[in-house]
């Protein structure tokens, strides 16, 4: 039963399918950090969360997850957060994108900015190594023409805020 309370809020005994400060949605937990790291040390994490780094399966997942690094930075306007790793890269092959489960990116289910992806070399990036990993960036507005058009490609050694997924506590 312990296990269970973990999903609850003691004061108000509102229970959730995901942990405190978790957001539901589509029977998935998620979490945005409130650190930057680099692409594999934000993986790290989010694996001793119990998951991984979030994934988008349709334009559902894609406008919460949005929509969520738009929020954060409203709500925190000190943090500079410059845009939220997820769990898709080309570190393989450039050019093929494949999610962090191994699944390549589906035709209908691509959100690139304008000019993205484009494996620009940083003058600062000693191995030019290119951009490996693909981070959100917060729009500047919700609902208007492209919003949901958030995905740049960058160097995964770059520290960013990361997006953490899990599956939802079944219940019943």
């Amino acid at each position: 039963m312990d296990f269970l309370w973990r999903f609850c809020d003691r004061d108000t005994l509102q229970c959730s399918r995901c942990l405190p400060g978790w957001a539901e949605h589509a029977s998935r937990c998620f979490i945005l950090s409130h650190e930057a790291k680099k692409w594999e040390n934000a993986r790290i994490e989010c694996f001793e969360y119990g998951g991984d780094l979030a994934m988008v399966w349709n334009e559902g997942d894609q406008a919460f997850l949005t929509n969520m690094t738009f929020q954060y930075v409203q709500q925190h306007p000190d943090a500079n957060l410059h845009s939220a790793w997820i769990g898709l890269q080309d570190m393989v092959k450039e050019g093929t994108f494949h999610w962090v489960n191994g699944n390549t990116i589906k035709w209908n289910v691509i959100y690139w900015l304008d000019q993205e992806p484009n494996n620009a070399l940083a003058s600062w990036d000693t191995t030019q190594s290119g951009q490996d990993c693909v981070a959100i960036v917060p729009p500047a507005r919700i609902g208007v023409k492209d919003w949901l058009n958030s995905w740049d490609d960058i160097i995964c050694n770059g520290k960013r805020h990361y997006i953490c997924e899990t599956t939802a506590l079944i219940l019943g």
